[in-house]
Parts: C-alpha cells; structure tokens; sequence
C-alpha cells in the first residue's frame, strides 16, 4: 500500500514547484506564525491531513469504502491555497517601507505564478463559451428538446455526454459520463450502437425505445442516418451540426419548429 501512496502523492504534485511552495509557506508560518487559531486551521489540520494520507493502515481501511484511484482526492482537504496566500501576505505586511513593500508583493506574485502552470496547455481544457462552461452546441440541442413540465429523456453522442447533465437537470439520458470512464463503465448496447462508424439506425431506433428515450441526438456527419425513415424516429431539427430525431407520438400536441416541440 505504502509504493501506491507515493506514487498517488507524485501523481498529484506534478512537478512539485506548488507543493514546494507550500512546504515554504507551512515552515514560514510555522515558526513566524503565533495566533492559536490560525496555527489549528491552516498548520495543524494540513499536518493531520498530510500524516493521515501518508498512514497505510488508514490509507488501507478508507480503499475498502471507495475505489484506491480517487484516494488521492484527501489531499483536497488540505488547505495549500490558503496556506500559501496567507503566507504571501504575511511577507508582505511585514515590510515597513512602501517601495520595498510594492516589491516584495509583485515577488511573491511572480512566485506563485512561476510554480504554476498555463491551464489550456492541457488538451482537456478549453476556454469557457458561456456561464456553464460547456459547449454552445450542448445548449442549443438542449435548449431546443426541453419541454417545460415534461420529462426528456434523450441519446446522445459521445462528445456530449459529459456536458448535458452539467447544463441542465431537466434532460435525462440512457447514459452519461461514466461510459468514458474505464473504471466505471458498463456494458451498454444502446452507446455501442451509438459509437459506430455507420450506425444501424433500425437497432439505435429499437433500444432507444426500450429505454423510453424521446430524442435521439445524432451528429450529421454520421452516414447511413436515413436509416431513421424505417423507425418511428423521425428527423425534426437539425441544431449546431447535430440532427434531432423525435419519436413518433412521444409529445402528441406540439409544433416541432419551435423550441422544446
């Protein structure tokens, strides 16, 4: 348990100039440092924290009640961000003079900077489109299936399961992100079906309906989508690229060229 430990604790620090940083932080604050409180909350609960993570017979009874691959997820309890700031600002506050203040600051600045990193050098992270951080694409087709007072429950393609949950509660799906999730993922013929090169519209169309699924979303740059003229999924709309298809009867009533049908 112990060599998971620290490869889960290496994992986590990356190039460990944020974990120097507030090894730095903790020994100033430790020795320079004197109001109780502030000691229990940002020393001795990181010292708790820390030696309890590092503890393989903690480490061993906490893996028994979730998976080891998220174990990791305790350093989130310790406070390094406060640690580090309140240590800044303690650096500087400490300096009578202004000019040599307005330095120190404008170090401690570049410090931290330097210890971290460019968020969208990650191929994971892309600039946020709008205020819930998911794809345009994903609101539109959302916006455009919702139905005010009604259930949806809809398929979607791969690169928008991730995404429909975070914008709305009101979509419900077959399926979410845990299908790309390896640790989590279950076998499921509906998103087998689904990631197919030329999908079988006729099999997309039967499970779906299994699944009482309303909507099904497909891509348009999938081929062979005519196959939905033999199902009872007809195509209603198409929203950003992706083609909405509408069960036959599922919402009796409502004028499919506007919004929510």
């Amino acid at each position: 348990m112990w060599n998971e430990i620290i490869l889960m604790f290496k994992n986590y620090i990356g190039n460990g100039l944020a974990a120097g940083l507030f090894a730095a932080a903790f020994l100033y604050l430790l020795f320079t440092e004197k109001d109780r409180t502030k000691r229990i909350i940002l020393l001795y609960l990181s010292a708790l924290i820390m030696a309890l993570f590092f503890f393989p017979l903690f480490a061993s009874k906490v893996c028994d009640y979730m998976d080891e691959e998220t174990y990791y997820r305790i350093l989130w309890l310790v406070p390094m961000t406060a640690v580090i700031a309140y240590a800044g600002i303690k650096v500087v506050a400490g300096v009578s003079r202004k000019w040599v203040k307005r330095l120190a600051a404008f170090a401690v600045c570049i410090v931290i900077v330097a210890t971290g990193d460019y968020v969208y050098d990650n191929p994971f992270f892309s600039p946020a489109e709008n205020r819930f951080h998911v794809p345009r694409t994903v609101a539109f087709v959302c916006d455009a299936i919702i139905v005010e007072g009604r259930e949806v429950r809809a398929v979607f393609p791969n690169e928008m399961l991730q995404y429909v949950r975070q914008y709305t509660s009101y979509v419900c799906m077959p399926y979410g992100r845990e299908m790309q999730v390896e640790r989590w993922w279950n076998e499921n013929p509906l998103y087998d079906a689904m990631q197919e090169e030329e999908p079988d519209c006729e099999k997309i169309a039967l499970l779906a309906a299994e699944q009482e699924c309303h909507y099904i979303i497909m891509n348009e740059t999938k081929p062979g989508q005519e196959g939905f003229e033999k199902t009872d999924y007809h195509c209603v709309k198409t929203v950003a690229g992706y083609r909405i298809y509408l069960k036959e009867g599922a919402y009796l009533g409502l004028d499919p060229s506007m919004g929510g049908f």
